[in-house]
Parts: structure tokens; sequence; C-alpha cells
């Protein structure tokens, strides 16, 4: 009777731990489940969409302008219709994306409007790098703004091909330049293995400069999951039991997972909180830390992330279905098995 009731409760927390994380993972990015509707056969395909904006966007507005579009290949294998309007005067033409503004289409939104909002985007974005002037010839030109980001290994495999890159694991190691960074938003490039060999330098110098800057222009921020859901006024009861969270980012909460390499982060830490760690690798812009010393059943917590990918992170941003653990003791990250065992 006593195994009964223990296994009994075993399976009701592992439930409130699932669903604990999916709904601290939707607040933090505050997200909402979005339907589509479209409009019946009156709807353009996107390829017609496509056309029809490039035959128009320039019209009574930027006609001594060129007008490009091509496959831009992102995070995870997606792919994305890049539109680029190239002035001569202008060093830099910032990428809008089609896929975004097809949705609205689709959601009823009139072409006219859409064309407007595609021109403000352009206006806004080419405002913001105008002041920026790039030397992409020699390295110490972008030597301080050479950043790391964590991805997906076999989901980016076509892209690794062409850039520099470290294998972690089932994750990737790559590296990418600032081009902008405000309170607003962020603007990168990846790092190609073709910008090395101009460069002449070595990985060893590629990564030593992203270890010196990644800290620096992108700091760690640690969120208490309970702080943030009584904050955010949300109606959850939580008792002596509940396992205690905590979302580990930077603090443009943008490509937040490359925190996990920072030198000294988890190890002080884990110092702090006396235990080590399973981490949850939530999304590229996060991971979630939970005590190993409330986990029972470590094999409940790929089953989180994996639902969690399949049914509320977006393709782009998945970083891995896989589970980590910290060992503080050699300050060490290793993927758990699951079969319950650290490999």
């Amino acid at each position: 009777m006593r195994k009964e009731k223990n296994t009994y409760f075993v399976k009701i927390k592992q439930k409130r731990l699932e669903k604990y994380y999916n709904m601290c993972y939707n607040y933090f990015h505050n997200k909402q489940i979005k339907e589509y509707y479209g409009k019946g056969e009156k709807n353009m395909t996107f390829e017609a969409f496509q056309s029809y904006i490039k035959e128009n966007v320039l019209k009574e507005w930027r006609e001594d302008a060129d007008i490009e579009m091509a496959v831009v290949r992102k995070n995870n294998g997606i792919e994305l219709c890049g539109l680029y309007i190239r002035r001569e005067e202008e060093q830099i033409s910032p990428t809008i994306y089609l896929d975004e503004y097809y949705s609205y289409y689709l959601k009823g939104e009139a072409l006219e409007e859409i064309i407007t909002r595609i021109r403000e985007e352009y206006e806004w974005k080419i405002s913001r790098v105008a002041d920026y002037h790039f030397n992409l010839e020699k390295f110490e030109y972008v030597r301080d703004r050479i950043v790391y980001r964590l991805v997906n290994y076999e989901k980016n495999k076509e892209i690794l091909e062409d850039c520099p890159h470290l294998r972690l694991y089932d994750l990737a190691l790559t590296f990418r330049w600032v081009a902008h960074s405000d309170d607003i938003g962020i603007s990168t490039a990846l790092v190609t293995n073709q910008e090395l060999q101009v460069w002449g330098i070595s990985m060893n110098e590629l990564l030593l400069a992203a270890r010196e800057n990644t800290p620096r222009l992108f700091p760690v921020h640690m969120i208490d999951m309970d702080e943030m859901i009584a904050q955010a006024g949300i109606p959850i009861s939580l008792d002596e039991s509940a396992i205690p969270m905590y979302i580990m980012t930077n603090e443009q909460e943008v490509n937040g997972a490359s925190v996990l390499l920072y030198d000294n982060v988890l190890e002080s830490f884990a110092l702090e909180k006396k235990t080590d760690f399973y981490i949850l690798p939530s999304s590229i812009h996060e991971v979630i830390l939970v005590p190993s010393n409330k986990i029972d059943d470590p094999s409940a917590l790929f089953t989180m992330v994996s639902d969690a990918n399949n049914t509320v992170v977006a393709l782009g941003d998945i970083l891995s279905d896989s589970v980590y653990y910290y060992n503080r003791r050699k300050n060490q990250i290793v993927p758990v098995g699951k079969e319950r065992k650290i490999v």
C-alpha cells in the first residue's frame, strides 16, 4: 500500500511540474496561441503575393531603387522570403521578411496597408544603421563585436558547413558579429568560413574574442519563476512541495541560452543554492534550471521538454530535446541519458 501511495504522489508531482514548466514558458515569452483564418478562394498564393509586393512596393515611393527577393535560411533550417530594397547611396540593405506580412494578408489586412507597413519597416531599419559604417575586411574592426550563439547541431547541419563552429554534444556553438544593438532591437550576422579566411585568424582567436564580448554585450540575467509568477499576478497556488525553477537568459532575452557557457555563472549560482541542476533547454533564448535534489525521476524532464517543443516553442526557437546536468563539484555540464543516467 505504501508503494502505491508513493507512486501516486510522484505522478501528481510530475504532472504539476510539467504544467508549471509550460505555463512559465508561455508567460515568459508572453505568447498566445493564434489561429489564422483565410478568406476563401480569393486568397492569393504566397508566390502571387510576393510578385504583387515586388511590382508595387516601389511605385510612387522609391522608384530609383532596385528590389530583390531571396530565400533566407534561418535557425533550424527554416526558410523565409527576404525582400531587399537597394539604393546606390546606401551601403546596407535591411532584410524585410514577407512571410509575416502574408499572414496579415490571410487575416484580412488590405494589400495597400501591407505595402505601407513594409515601407515603414524599411525606413525604420535603414535609419537604425545609417550612422554605422562597417569594414569587414579586417578583423580588428569587428573584434569587439564578435559573440557566440548556441544552436541545435542536427537541425543546422547545412548552415554549419559554411561557418566556423564547435560541436557541444547535440548543440553547436556558432559565431556572429553584432551590427546594431539597442533597447528596440538587435541585428547580427553569421560569421562565415569566408570571413574567417579573409581575416586570417584561427578558430581560437575567434573563440577568445567571443568569450570576452558575449558576457559584456549580453549580461546574464537570472529569474526566479516563483517571483515572476507572483509579480505577474498569475493565479496559481504553490504548496511547499512545489519544485523551484530558475530562468537563465541574458538581459536582452535574445539568444540567451548561450549564457550556459559564461565563465563562473553556473558555478556561482550552484554554490549559492547548494545543489546541482538539471538544465532544460526551453529555447535558444533561455534555459530553465531545476535543482537536482528536488527531482526523483529525471526521465520525466524529457517528456516536458519534448512536449513543449512540439506544442509551444516556435520551430525557429527550438534548441534541443535533450536534458543536461550541471555537476557543481566538477563544474561540468553533461547530457542526461533517457535511462535516468548521466551520460
